[in-house]
């Protein structure tokens, strides 16, 4: 079996364990002439058959919980080398506690509520930043080397995306390798919680694995229904045609259910799994028209069970087109959002009493080869609609492959007009990343005039920025976006629909050019976007903090909280999707 064993250094120890007067943190191993050696020396967490259990151990694969001893010969602990240790029935490894060689006996450390831990500790130290007391801890696993290797890289690997306060190395020891935590000592054990979550699903092979796209059954399919692909330059979707004349209906290659629970699952799974990491994720719904990237090519119409295959392929890849519709459709829906009294609509504050009355925001977005740009549009002056002067502000970065690929997951419904994809973005925040583009973004002028006709189409911001600047040719599909928000309900669920007007370039947009007209959908939670940039995403140990319960309570499970989202999700889009 494999454990995971954590060592940590001694004195930020202290501090985490309440002792006040803590001196300052001590490498052991940097700067040492034998960093095994060092790595033997240093107190040893090893896994207890009592109380919260950490880590799962399947039968038949890994040994006993032992802390290692040192093999005089090879310097390296014992419990690292192969077959060191027995094979046992199935166990449960729990919380650690601190073993020192030589001295005195086990010292307990202090049970940590890991979502209240960071909670309270993740604005401290964002605000306190570099400056906090800081610890290290080294995580290990105890196998045959090169298993033990290849799961604490993949370890490793995965916590490396939540870098920032925080620096996590991987290294060498005899034959194997070892996983180096620096961050503040109060953060110390969230994150070695985390480093044992992941080593968790990759022992009992229950990590969540990416499975391309899920398949909503349609209502109904005959035996002359076809799935067609219509293409068009760039782009490949494909649609349901019902055939005529025949009243039987095919049983479908999985039911709605089947469908439902598997996504469910794989939904669950990964916000759990982008829960636990310190990472500054913008999550939303995004609804849309699913395009294929790669498919077996040499057809363009297949009966709906050979269509299902084909899409079940590991080899087959989506995308979402979210910008989607046309001034027309932008137009429809809109006036039903706002004006319909069948809209199920309402406004995200009590200052309005009726959707119609809801005021757009703007904002602007462009792409670079490297990322997408956005920018709120906001009145500098703050005298109100009807004085106001406009700059961009604020700008965020995104880059072209910064999803959290466990939570990019897309739905394909053949039977309906809109599609729908959950990303996870890691945004970028810090201006280091892109500096020109962000100096070149903070020169713009903004023009907005008509407020007092905020709902014409043809009202939204002027953007003027340098057409001779060189940065100004980087970028392309423009946009300013006129941007409503309603609340779905009465749930703390947010629906976006933005209208766009999009050129090709800043040029052509500077050049005032007739812009192409479009729309975009997304969904999200109303507390999700909290300025307040913490060290993590703390959604919970049952995802209580993200998602409602569901029938006006609280759900006890956060798979029951998943169902309930994802459920709310198809309601929208199946009022929505009529006008597409």
């Amino acid at each position: 079996m494999m454990e995971p064993l954590i060592d940590i250094d001694p004195q930020p120890l202290n501090s985490i364990s309440g002792e006040n007067n803590a001196k300052p943190s001590v490498d052991l191993l940097d700067d040492c002439s034998n960093g095994e050696a060092a790595l033997l020396s240093c107190p040893v967490l090893v896994a207890e058959v009592d109380g919260r259990p950490a880590t799962r151990v399947l039968p038949g694969a890994l040994g006993p919980s032992v802390a290692p001893t040192v093999d005089t010969a090879n310097h390296v602990p014992k419990a690292v080398q192969p077959n060191a240790t027995a094979i046992i029935p199935e166990v449960q490894l729990t919380h650690a506690e601190i073993v020192t060689r030589p001295g005195p006996g086990p010292l307990s450390l202090p049970k940590v509520d890991p979502i209240g831990a960071i909670r309270e500790a993740a604005r401290t130290t964002h605000t306190s930043g570099r400056g906090s007391q800081r610890a290290q801890a080294n995580f290990i696993i105890s196998h045959i080397p090169d298993v033990a290797s290849g799961v604490v890289e993949a370890v490793y690997k995965e916590l490396a995306q939540a870098e920032g306060c925080y620096k996590f190395e991987l290294r060498q020891a005899g034959q194997g390798s070892y996983l180096r935590i620096t961050a503040p000592a109060k953060n110390i054990p969230e994150l070695v919680c985390a480093a044992q979550d992941a080593a968790d699903e990759l022992i009992s092979d229950e990590a969540v694995r990416v499975s391309g796209i899920y398949q909503e059954p349609p209502a109904r399919v005959n035996p002359s229904s076809r799935v067609v692909l219509v293409t068009e330059p760039g782009q490949v979707r494909p649609r349901l045609q019902l055939g005529q004349g025949a009243d039987t209906m095919l049983e479908l290659p999985e039911s709605f259910q089947e469908y439902a629970t598997k996504l469910n699952d794989r939904v669950y799974r990964g916000l759990k799994k982008a829960g636990r990491l310190p990472l500054a994720l913008t999550l939303r719904v995004q609804l849309g028209y699913c395009m294929l990237r790669s498919y077996p090519q040499g057809r363009e119409v297949y009966e709906y069970r050979d269509f299902h295959a084909m899409i079940k392929n590991p080899r087959a890849s989506a995308w979402l087109k979210t910008s989607i519709g046309n001034e027309f459709i932008a137009r429809r829906v809109l006036d039903f959002v706002r004006n319909d009294v069948r809209s199920p609509f309402l406004p995200t504050t009590n200052q309005v009493t009726s959707s119609a009355d809801v005021l757009p925001e703007y904002a602007f977005e462009a792409h670079s080869q490297l990322a997408k740009f956005n920018a709120p549009i906001i009145d500098k002056s703050r005298r109100g609609r009807g004085n106001a002067a406009y700059q961009l502000s604020s700008v965020t970065a995104s880059g072209t492959d910064s999803n959290f690929t466990d939570l990019d997951i897309v739905s394909l419904s053949v039977g309906k007009n809109l599609d729908w994809k959950l990303e996870a973005t890691n945004e970028e925040r810090d201006t280091k990343a892109f500096p020109n583009i962000i100096r070149y973004l903070e020169r713009a002028k903004v023009d907005l005039r008509g407020l007092d006709r905020p709902h014409n189409f043809d009202v939204y911001p002027r953007v003027k920025l340098p057409t001779n600047n060189p940065v100004a040719a980087s970028l392309k599909d423009v946009a300013v976006k006129t941007v409503y928000r309603f609340k779905w309900r009465t749930t703390p669920y947010v629906v976006q629909i933005t209208v766009n007007h999009r050129w090709e370039s800043i040029s052509a947009m500077c050049a005032e050019k007739m812009p192409t007209i479009d729309l975009g959908v997304s969904i999200f939670g109303e507390d999700w976007d909290s300025e307040d940039d913490v060290a993590g995403i703390v959604w919970g140990d049952e995802l209580q903090y993200l998602l409602e319960g569901g029938n006006g309570g609280t759900a006890p499970k956060g798979i029951d909280r998943v169902a309930n989202f994802l459920q709310t999700i198809r309601d929208i889009r199946n009022v929505l999707e009529p006008f597409f």
